[in-house]
């Protein structure tokens, strides 16, 4: 018998529908104040979120890191409408998208180290169609770290909720 209004775990064992995904690393590495960086992968709904239509989105810092007052990280899906050949146009290396982020990761002005996550503001609708990851290190005076060992990543798990 279905049962009404659960979160689905799956089999994942940080409580999420399926196991974490890490959207970006190297692309993160010492990217400056107000640049932007876009995913060197191409993600899928069914073949790396095991179809959940949420998900939880942060970012783990590589190194230190301390961020400025009003610091975020804004990020977008570029979307790819014939399966993942031509993507979703970005302004420029240096501008945001011409609409408002699908997610932002907020930075406070505390000393982050490497083992510092910072949650984003909530649980972000997931696209259908095969996306690459877009990033703005947005309001934030500072670059963020460059480590050859442990580099910054934005991540996401995926969240399934079953009615």
């Amino acid at each position: 018998m279905a049962t009404n209004f659960l979160e689905a775990t799956g089999g994942s064992t940080a409580g999420y529908f399926s196991a974490t995904v890490t959207l970006m690393s190297t692309e993160l590495v010492s990217l400056g104040s107000s640049l932007t960086a876009i995913s060197a992968s191409t993600f899928t709904s069914s073949g790396n979120f095991g179809q959940a239509i949420w998900g939880d989105v942060w970012v783990q810092f590589g190194g230190s890191f301390t961020g400025s007052a009003g610091s975020n990280i804004a990020g977008w899906f570029l979307r790819s409408p014939d399966g993942g050949t031509t993507f979703e146009t970005q302004l420029s290396s240096a501008a945001p998208m011409p609409r408002p982020p699908d997610f932002l990761i907020p930075i406070s002005t505390k000393a982050y180290a490497s083992t510092n996550i910072c949650y984003g503001s909530g649980l972000v609708k997931m696209p259908w169609a095969p996306f690459k990851v877009y990033i703005q290190n947005a309001g934030s005076s500072n670059t963020l770290p460059s480590s050859a060992t442990a580099y910054t990543t934005i991540n996401l798990g995926p969240v399934a909720v079953q009615y």
